[in-house]
């Protein structure tokens, strides 16, 4: 399996053929997030993104008009998040201050722990985790 620099556009292709590999799958949800990653090493050096399908997978370019909340995050951060799924990892960067979140903290939270304990969705990150450089 080739690896790919986190967030490049090889990288969000790859992702998003792993998601239509799992369609249907549990992390399918609702909730609608908009991304801001900031300190991106290539292009403009900042990415906005949103995504319906979860905190790993299914990223669009693009914000949302009417997404329920919102996140920003440095570039090594997100990547730290999608290497390490943990509830830790998560409430450690929130700690830090690393993740601003735009909207309830606890929704975030409950998003971010949807696809926790979920075989398929374990699966899907590790493919995901297999190709990020």
């Amino acid at each position: 399996m080739t690896s790919h620099p986190f967030l490049s556009e090889p990288w969000i292709q790859a992702v998003q053929r792993i998601k239509v590999d799992h369609v249907g799958d549990p992390t399918d949800q609702p909730v609608r997030v908009n991304g801001t990653v900031t300190g991106v090493p290539f292009g403009a050096g900042r990415i906005e993104m949103h995504s319906a399908h979860g905190p790993v997978i299914g990223w669009q370019p693009g914000h949302l008009d009417d997404a329920e909340f919102g996140i920003e995050v440095d570039y090594q951060v997100a990547r730290e998040l999608v290497m390490d799924t943990t509830p830790n990892a998560l409430e450690r960067a929130i700690a830090a201050g690393d993740i601003v979140v735009t909207g309830d903290v606890d929704e975030f939270r409950d998003w971010w722990h949807s696809r926790v304990a979920d075989p398929d969705t374990d699966e899907l990150e590790d493919q995901v985790r297999a190709i990020t450089a």
